[in-house]
């Protein structure tokens, strides 16, 4: 028998089906012949995915079926093939639009069986989307989790569905015994959205990643574009009911560190890739269709060999290889002049001691805006930034800083004074997440991971891996394990000579070798020979084969105290070696489980437990390395670091 309250929701939603009604009606006009436009949206619940469906429904030319529609979908999910092909045939509109937000998982399998589809991805903010979602469902999705780690992935089915190996390794990894509702909604979030990546659609040019907020708080672009994807008109009186009031709306849910940093960094991958454009980077290659500023200037302390460095000149050469006129200022002298292209202009400018030499160095930067009129200026350090300000009686050119990491307590004073950039780009979330809480507005810093030229890396066999070895003192039989970087307080290498002589008696096959020069040289030879060890440690100083001598190495340690990103951590991976890395900023996106092994800051101890695990199982040496060699050059090549740099650029020029 009908009661009261069914008719009262039959009489809510009758305008709505009678609407409906009428608009399937006027869409025979377009008969039944030509072609249609099918599309999927896929995402995670809670993610805006309704109100995204609700907009699309606004244009007369599309046909929608929302993950309830009965005779798509069955209990959420998608009914088979030949279904979804008839209903398709049957409606007259030209775009056709599903909301398969249950066979996420499933989104690369559904655009290869349907190779004319188009995809839109959407994600939201993980605190929003976590603070909605326990709300609904309560302890619904900590319990799924609970599941996941303890190997149940029938229980839940399309939940747990497909979950790739390394996205369950991170819910072990930052699993409790008594983990919280709020917990539990946020590693759903990191599931669901992990297979943007993992499923390779992130590759596929037929899928769109939009970002709820922007659609929200930029509607009428961000909308264009998704509407021009799936093929429909649009119209902006179509987004008179999008609001932007649902957007931080709450305090964040209280979480562990290890679960925040997690989120944040699959969401700092996803603005990254967002950025990028990558239906553009994937039909024309990475970088290809990538914009660029036409004029830049860029502003180093110096070019010596350091990670800050290599990166001015990689950017440099990214972007005048693909049009930019680039000038690039430094102190006299240094390493990595050489390297860069000669269509790239090298100035030699006062910047060695720039807090002695601020206002000269200020001068000459005046000179050169005057001489060179830049789009842009892009500054390695906060001096830089800062010289770039002061060069400027009124501000004009815009100045955007890449944040490559500093001791954690300079970023009380870094944050505050990094406010004179337009735009900072961290190199990590952590840097990011360091600097506004030091001071730095949150809308003005971006994420871009590091990248290196993966090119020309990886393991060395025959007469190359036996010559390398031996003059680092290592034979065929041994284990070495490298480290490269400047040897400064920065790097912490008194903590290799620690390790080593803690397996001196249990791992007499495994070397070790310091590469590289600085300041400290001296001093860890000292130690070195204190210790008794100079059979078992190399100090060979400056090296200019080091693609050889990762290839040729077995294990990669980096121990620094701190760090940005590191590139050295980046080219051993692509080098095909399993890495020790201290927990610093940069190293939870760089390696995961199957790549490497993460350690507390500052614990030889753990560094040598580390080294001998890996010393002790060639097999697992092997593997890691394989995963870290595609890690490496899947997410951290060259090419999309610049190109995403790039994009940055552009939007900051337009802006002007």
């Amino acid at each position: 028998m009908i009661n009261l309250a069914q008719l009262r929701a039959w009489r809510a939603s009758a305008p709505n089906f009678i609407e409906r009604q009428r608009k399937i009606l006027r869409q025979t006009r377009y008969g039944w012949s030509h072609p249609k436009q099918v599309s999927f949206v896929f995402g995670c619940q809670r993610s805006g995915t309704k109100m995204l469906m609700r907009i699309l429904d606004r244009s007369p030319a599309t046909r929608i079926y929302h993950e309830n529609h009965a005779t798509a979908f069955t209990d959420f999910e998608l009914r088979p093939d030949p279904v979804l092909r008839a209903l398709v045939q049957l409606n007259p509109a030209p775009s056709q639009i599903f909301k398969p937000i249950c066979d996420s998982q499933n989104a690369d399998l559904l655009l290869a069986r349907f190779p004319n589809a188009h995809g839109v991805w959407i994600y939201r903010h993980y605190d929003d989307v976590a603070n909605s979602a326990w709300q609904k469902w309560g302890e619904h999705q900590r319990e799924l989790v609970d599941a996941v780690v303890r190997g149940d992935l029938t229980t839940w089915g399309w939940r747990t569905a497909r979950l790739p190996e390394s996205v369950i390794a991170d819910l072990k990894r930052v699993h409790r015994t008594d983990l919280t509702p709020q917990e539990g909604a946020l590693l759903f979030w990191y599931m669901r959205n992990a297979f943007f990546f993992a499923l390779g659609v992130h590759e596929n040019p037929r899928m769109l990643l939009k970002n709820y907020e922007e659609l929200v708080q930029s509607p009428e672009a961000a909308f264009q574009e998704v509407f021009d994807h799936v093929g429909a008109p649009f119209d902006p009186t179509f987004l008179e009911r999008v609001r932007d009031s649902s957007v931080g709306r709450k305090e964040a849910p209280n979480a562990s560190a290890e679960i925040r940093a997690l989120c944040a960094d699959l969401m700092a991958r996803l603005d990254a890739w967002r950025r990028l454009a990558p239906a553009a980077a994937a039909a024309a290659g990475v970088g290809a269709g990538v914009e660029v500023p036409g004029s830049v200037l860029m502003l180093i302390n110096t070019l010596g060999v350091g990670g800050a460095e290599r990166y001015a000149v990689t950017v440099s050469n990214w972007l005048a290889e693909h049009g930019s006129k680039v000038t690039i200022a430094a102190s006299e002298g240094g390493g990595l002049v050489a390297a860069l292209r000669p269509d790239v202009e090298y100035v030699p400018a006062p910047f060695r001691r720039v807090r002695h030499d601020l206002p000269v160095a200020a001068r000459q930067v005046r000179g050169m805006l005057a001489a060179r009129h830049p789009d842009v200026i892009v500054c390695h350090s906060l001096a830089m930034t800062w010289i770039a300000r002061a060069a400027q009686v009124r501000r004009h050119v815009p100045i955007v800083n890449i944040a490559h990491g500093w001791p954690d307590d300079r970023y009380a004073v870094v944050g505050k004074l990094m406010r004179v950039a337009d735009v900072v780009v961290a190199v990590s979330p952590e840097v990011k997440a360091k600097l506004v809480a030091g001071g730095l507005a949150p809308e003005r810093c971006e994420v871009i991971f590091n990248g290196v030229d993966c090119t020309g890396l990886g393991r060395r066999e025959g007469e190359v891996r036996t010559a390398v070895r031996a003059s680092l003192g290592a034979g065929p039989e041994d284990v070495l394990v490298v480290t490269l970087g400047r040897l400064t307080p920065q790097k912490a290498h008194h903590h290799v000579v620690t390790a080593a002589e803690r397996l001196r008696t249990s791992h007499p096959n495994v070397r070790f070798a310091i590469v590289g020069e600085g300041a400290r040289f001296e001093e860890l030879q000292g130690l070195v020979q204190a210790a008794g060890l100079a059979d078992r440690v190399a100090l060979p100083g400056l090296r200019t084969d080091v693609p050889d001598l990762l290839g040729a190495a077995d294990v990669y340690l980096s121990c620094s105290d701190w760090e940005g990103m590191p590139l050295s951590t980046i080219e051993a991976m692509a080098s095909e070696l399993p890495t020790v890395a201290t927990k610093t900023e940069g190293s939870g996106q760089l390696l995961s489980e199957s790549c490497g092994i993460v350690v507390p800051v500052g614990d030889a101890g753990a560094m040598a437990g580390a080294v001998a695990k890996l010393a002790d199982n060639p097999a697992l040496r092997a593997t890691m390395g394989a995963a870290a060699r595609e890690r490496a050059l899947a997410s951290f090549g060259h090419e999309r670091m610049a190109a995403e740099l790039a994009a940055v650029l552009m939007r900051v020029v337009r802006r002007g």
